[in-house]
């Protein structure tokens, strides 16, 4: 076509459109509303599951789909098995739980769909799929199992999962079940099964729970079975309608015309197949597929409707909210965002049912005893108000894991020699250089970590002392907040680190503060080096300042950490510290532990310099894409940095301390946080933009605030914060010695 033709014909739709307009101009606008209400974006379609399916050195995230706080989540697995599960060629089935187990050729409790001759290895039943054939939401995933032309569809309710498989024209269709199981085919639409004990993966638990709790099921499908089977291994035995054992399964055969959908409804319980069924008739009594979906995308829209943001751009607030969608994998919203706290509630009132006899020593091993962040967990919920449990019994359990269980890394069960050393003297002891470990609980991958667990042990006590201080146990009180100090009895002044000592009380020498330790540093520390550590006193930062001696050394300090190299070329780095990524300097902000070391200005007086580092880890180590997460995800944590970081206040979940809430810089115009009293705290960052990331001034409710913290009571209340933004430092705001938060030690 001729470009003057071109123009005319352009001229004449143009024409066309202009006159057909006017004349229904209306009924044009009343349909582009309606447009533009249909297809505005709504928060859950602001979610990715797929960020983070390439680890940048570690595990890679899992697209899962479950209900916000939800326990059951299901997945597409790929085969053979791909760390960086984002680039896999083929999937082999849909994870029914999450019990993702890395290393082995099992992944029990899933289903699939084929055709063809039935297969019931994974090698051999798997499919190719293509991520442009593929939609993953939190509630909703689907995609094409090309070998077989058949499209995989599922969605999630409370206790129960449906799935919607497409065939194609054949006599031969297939649907499996798979799990380490005992198998029953009860009729010719019914299959139900009862799981071994719950394993848990990464995103907090599946349907079979932790610690050894059975999972059941029980599968309804949409149309009866030409025939069926069950298979042990390798061996596939029609016509049997049991099986039990490791790696077993039932299959489902149909005859399929082209575009044929079967479904298939399951209920999941901890209780017993019965209870498994009335779950299923309770969460999916009809056989609704889309019903089911859009439930659950409400429920999703309710949940993430909690955080309201504004300004950025589409990456961010895409990053924003499928950061809460990790945050939700793992633990409730309100929970894990500190903001609330229902879900934390509920764990500390288990907690606080627990008799001591449930925590050692008959379940050395079994895993009855309770890990110490859920100490933590408990101290932190106390002191931000929250206090509808047994807080009495909650507390003698407290006392009792650490006056009497071990502290050693991945081991549980009663003191061991070197715990009964730490808790008389203050620091617990690395072995000498060349000295053969000799104490038998002691991992022997995982190491003794002693500079860690001294530093872990002194930030309990801590937490110990506060709710003893809450319950009028004075000489309690005293007690821990004594041992709230042992940090300083592993911090060597001369070099300025926090560093291991021997049971003699000598410093272990010759020692690097960088490469001390071994792999991961586990002789000495969990996974990082010792310029990671040196930082880990989140309840006293203004005594290591002290130790220190002074703001401007602390800050120093800090300043090296982030410029520090590696000593070695940096693949020989992370070749020992494999943990340690999402670099900057020596600080890894892909590893629990660290990520409120940039929040530590605010305490030496120069917040500024938080502001800047904060900006400069979101912008970096965060992405909209499947390389998109620096570290390992660890339900949540690393996108609750973001979450918090983007809005502009930050809590560490971690490591909770004192009740307060730390300014960086928002990336948002301005945040909306739904409370769970119904109030609403907003954050307006005036004037923010990609470089006004510095605070000029601030006020909360009016009142001007002229530090770089506020209460967690104040948020609680609901109100308004308004930080006015700037391209360049306001060195004097936030910076006063009256201006830091607290600590449990005065400046010196």
């Amino acid at each position: 076509m001729k470009f003057s033709s071109f123009i005319n014909l352009f001229i004449g739709i143009a024409f066309f459109v202009t006159c057909a307009s006017a004349q229904t101009k209306k009924t044009t606008v009343q349909a582009k509303k309606a447009h533009a209400q249909t297809t505005k974006k709504t928060s859950v379609d602001y979610v990715d599951p797929n960020i983070g399916g390439i680890g940048q050195l570690l595990v890679a995230t899992d697209p899962m789909v479950f209900l916000p706080g939800g326990q059951t989540k299901l997945c597409s697995n790929p085969w053979p098995e791909i760390y960086d599960r984002y680039l896999a060629d083929k999937v082999f089935s849909f994870s029914l739980k999450d019990e993702v187990r890395y290393g082995t050729k099992t992944i029990p409790g899933w289903i699939m769909a084929t055709t063809g001759n039935i297969e019931v290895t994974p090698a051999k039943m798997a499919s190719n799929y293509d991520h442009d054939q593929e939609k993953v939401t939190p509630y909703y995933s689907s995609l094409l199992l090309e070998d077989y032309d058949i499209t995989a569809e599922y969605t999630i309710a409370e206790h129960s999962s449906i799935f919607k498989f497409t065939f194609p024209q054949s006599a031969d269709s297939h649907v499996l079940l798979s799990d380490n199981a005992e198998f029953k085919i009860v009729d010719e639409t019914t299959i139900e099964w009862q799981g071994a004990g719950g394993f848990g993966g990464g995103n907090g638990g599946g349907a079979g729970g932790r610690g050894g709790r059975g999972s059941y099921f029980y599968a309804k499908f949409s149309k009866p079975f030409k025939s069926f089977g069950t298979w042990s291994g390798d061996k596939a035995s029609p016509g049997v309608n049991t099986q039990s054992g490791t790696n077993v399964g039932a299959y489902a055969n149909f005859v399929t015309s082209k575009g044929e959908q079967v479904e298939v409804k399951i209920g999941s319980s901890n209780i017993s197949s019965d209870d498994a069924k009335q779950n299923l008739e309770k969460d999916i009594p009809a056989w609704n597929f889309e019903a089911v979906k859009n439930a659950a995308k409400n429920k999703w829209i309710t949940s993430l409707n909690l955080f309201k943001v504004e300004g950025g751009t589409e990456a961010q607030r895409k990053i924003f909210y499928t950061g809460i969608y990790f945050n939700l994998g793992g633990e409730n919203l309100e929970g894990r965002m500190k903001i609330g706290g229902d879900k934390l509630a509920e764990r500390s009132q288990r907690y606080a049912s627990l008799e001591k006899s449930q925590l050692y020593p008959a379940t050395i091993g079994q895993g009855g005893m309770f890990q110490h962040t859920n100490l933590v967990e408990v101290a932190g919920q106390y002191l931000r108000g929250i206090r509808d449990f047994d807080v009495a019994r909650a507390y003698e359990n407290m006392k009792t894991d650490w006056m009497e269980s071990t502290k050693l890394p991945w081991r549980r069960g009663p003191a061991s020699h070197l715990d009964s050393f730490y808790v008389k003297n203050g620091f617990f002891p690395a072995l000498a250089p060349g000295q053969k470990e000799w104490i038998p609980q002691v991992h022997p991958s995982e190491r003794r970590q002693s500079v860690t667990v001294t530093l872990q042990g002194a930030y309990e006590a801590w937490c110990i002392a506060q709710v003893a201080k809450g319950l009028g146990k004075t000489d309690d009180y005293a007690y821990f907040m004594k041992h709230a100090h042992d940090y300083q009895n592993v911090f060597n002044k001369e070099t300025g680190f926090m560093s291991p000592k021997t049971e003699d009380g000598k410093w272990v020498t010759p020692f690097d503060p960088k490469l001390g330790g071994g792999q991961g540093g586990r002789d000495y520390f969990a996974e990082m080096n010792s310029w990671i550590y040196t930082f880990y006193v989140s309840h006293d930062i203004q005594g290591l300042i002290n130790l220190f001696g002074g703001n401007n050394n602390f800050n120093a300090k800090l300043d090296a950490l982030f410029v520090e190299q590696y000593k070695r070329s940096k693949y020989n780095f992370l070749d020992l510290f494999p943990d340690m990524t999402g670099l900057i300097g020596n600080y890894a902000h892909g590893n629990e532990f660290s990520r409120n070391i940039p929040y530590l200005y605010n305490y030496s007086g120069e917040p500024w310099k938080t502001q800047r580092r904060v900006r400069e880890i979101m912008d970096v180590w965060y992405s909209a894409s499947p390389l998109g997460i620096c570290g390992d995800e660890d339900t949540g944590l690393l996108s609750h940095f973001y979450v918090n970081s983007a809005m502009g206040i930050y809590s560490d979940p971690m490591i909770p301390s004192y009740p307060v809430w730390l300014i960086g810089s928002p990336i948002f115009s301005k945040s909306t946080i739904t409370l769970g009293n119904k109030k609403v705290f907003v954050i307006e960052a005036k004037n923010v933009s990609a470089s006004n990331k510095y605070v000029q001034s601030a006020t909360l409710n009016g009142a001007p605030l002229n530090k770089p913290w506020f209460e967690h009571a104040e948020l609680m209340k609901g109100g308004t914060l308004v930080l006015n933004m700037g391209p360049r430092p306001n060195k004097q705001w936030g910076s006063s010695p009256d201006a830091v938060p607290p600590s449990m030690s005065l400046p010196e």
